[in-house]
């Protein structure tokens, strides 16, 4: 009886000791992945002052800004973002406001990494998601910046903004890029209240 039990000790033993190895084998060769990200998101600010007598919205004359390579056709994703922001507009029932200034007042600007890093950014806007992006092989992916502010009229002081980064995909059919662009504005004004 003893003698079993001092052998099932000793098996119990050499289980307990491989199981240990495997897992320090494991430990050893398993190699850390870079965490991914797929976007990252900042704002400041709140749609509260939207909530009373704001129906119509007009651009920023300084609105449009585009830091892109030679790569983009700066016209096409300008397009792009513009419709995508008029659309989700339109939708929680605001209307562009043809000539004069609307009763909120929508600014945005776009920037490849290359053209404009996050300190440019910060420095400019003081947002910073700090957030690195990368490809499907862990190297650092440039990052592409969307950048969209509401001011009041006649004011220069920011409402609400938000900077919105994720990784540059360039090789996106259009109706893929125009499905991530709104997609993003989408998920930026979940919070703004509808007319």
């Amino acid at each position: 009886m003893i003698k079993r039990s001092i052998c099932a000790t000793k098996s119990i033993k050499k289980v307990v000791l491989l199981a240990l190895m495997a897992i320090g084998v494991i430990a050893c060769t398993s190699q850390e992945i870079p965490p991914t990200h797929n976007y990252g998101v900042v704002t400041s600010g709140d749609f509260d002052f939207m909530k009373h007598g704001v129906m119509t919205y007009s651009w920023h004359p300084e609105s449009e800004k585009v830091y892109l390579s030679q790569k983009y056709d700066e016209t096409v994703v300008t397009d792009l973002v513009r419709d995508s922001i008029q659309e989700q507009l339109s939708s929680k029932g605001y209307q562009l406001k043809q000539n004069g200034v609307g009763d909120v007042v929508v600014g945005f600007g776009l920037a490849e990494e290359s053209e404009l890093n996050d300190e440019s950014i910060f420095d400019a806007i003081k947002l910073s998601t700090g957030v690195p992006f990368y490809d499907g092989e862990g190297k650092v992916a440039e990052k592409g910046s969307l950048y969209i502010a509401f001011f009041v009229p006649n004011s220069e002081v920011v409402q609400w903004q938000a900077l919105a980064q994720s990784g540059i995909q360039p090789d996106l059919e259009p109706s893929e890029s125009k499905q991530r662009i709104t997609g993003f504005v989408e998920m930026l004004f979940r919070r703004m209240p509808e007319r």
